[in-house]
């Protein structure tokens, strides 16, 4: 015999597993973030290219949001589904320009609707999936590159 005694005990050995599923969940996450902003990419930059041109605010409010866990959970998604805001969404000058944004998509009582979101949204529908899998693959492979999965 070795002469060398070790033992793991059951608290310390469920504490890491624990901090496993939370490793393995935040990766799955990231990787699927990464997926989802390859996805939306050519959305955005096509909504950009044909949003309303009268000051250009519109199009450079064209961006993408992160759902929050918090936000997810307000708005019904199950624990561990990933989901990003595509609009217009930042501030341009100051201002907000998400309910401009929504005006031109739908329209009001004084103003047609001019939509540029749902058009771009319905070009690039096709080949979703694999912009999907090709950017999870790209983060994972990243990841790989760095050393912090196997």
């Amino acid at each position: 015999m070795s002469g060398f005694d070790w033992q793991v005990q059951g608290v310390d050995l469920d504490a890491m597993r624990q901090e496993l599923r939370a490793l393995e969940d935040n990766i799955k996450e990231r990787a699927v973030r990464a997926g989802l902003v390859a996805v939306v990419a050519p959305v955005k930059r096509t909504a950009k290219q044909v949003a309303p041109t009268e000051s250009g605010d519109m199009a450079k409010a064209v961006g993408h949001l992160n759902i929050n866990k918090r936000q997810r959970g307000r708005l019904g998604f199950r624990p561990g589904e990933v989901g990003l805001l595509v609009g217009t969404n930042r501030r341009i000058n100051g201002v907000f320009q998400g309910r401009k944004g929504l005006w031109q998509e739908h329209g009001t009582e004084r103003m047609e609707a001019n939509p540029f979101l749902w058009p771009a949204m319905q070009q690039h529908e096709s080949g979703a999936a694999g912009r999907f899998y090709g950017g999870l693959s790209k983060y994972l492979d990243r990841q790989r590159t760095k050393g912090a999965i196997a």
